[in-house]
């Protein structure tokens, strides 16, 4: 992973962090599910953390490979998760959020790539 991604992904990874930090006071998300407590907005920035920290991971484990192929086979497993849940009769518009927002973090690191 060249130094440029890197960056980008531990900036976008420190947003989705703070934003989830900020909504969530610090609680784990799975006890504010328990609870009932959960917004889609705290399930959105959730699935932005989770997306770009295993995207970041991958990176790293596949190393000299090219970056924007690993980007877009994680993003099209990200669209087919929200697909899914979309396609459901009652969709759970906590985990739509979630998954759209794997897909939407992705989305912007890909078209970072394709302006580069």
């Amino acid at each position: 992973m060249n130094e440029e991604l890197a960056r980008l992904l531990e900036q976008r990874i420190a947003v989705a962090e703070r934003r989830l930090t900020d909504q969530t006071g610090g609680t784990n998300v799975c006890r504010l599910q328990q609870d009932g407590r959960v917004t889609g907005g705290m399930k959105y920035d959730e699935g932005r953390l989770v997306a770009l920290s295993a995207l970041r991971r991958r990176l790293r484990e596949e190393a000299g490979g090219d970056p924007r192929a690993v980007v877009a086979q994680d993003l099209a497993t990200w669209q087919a998760a929200l697909r899914a849940q979309q396609a459901r009769e009652r969709p759970a518009i906590p985990w739509v959020a979630y998954n759209q927002g794997g897909v939407d973090a992705l989305e912007e690191v890909l078209q970072v790539l394709d302006k580069g």
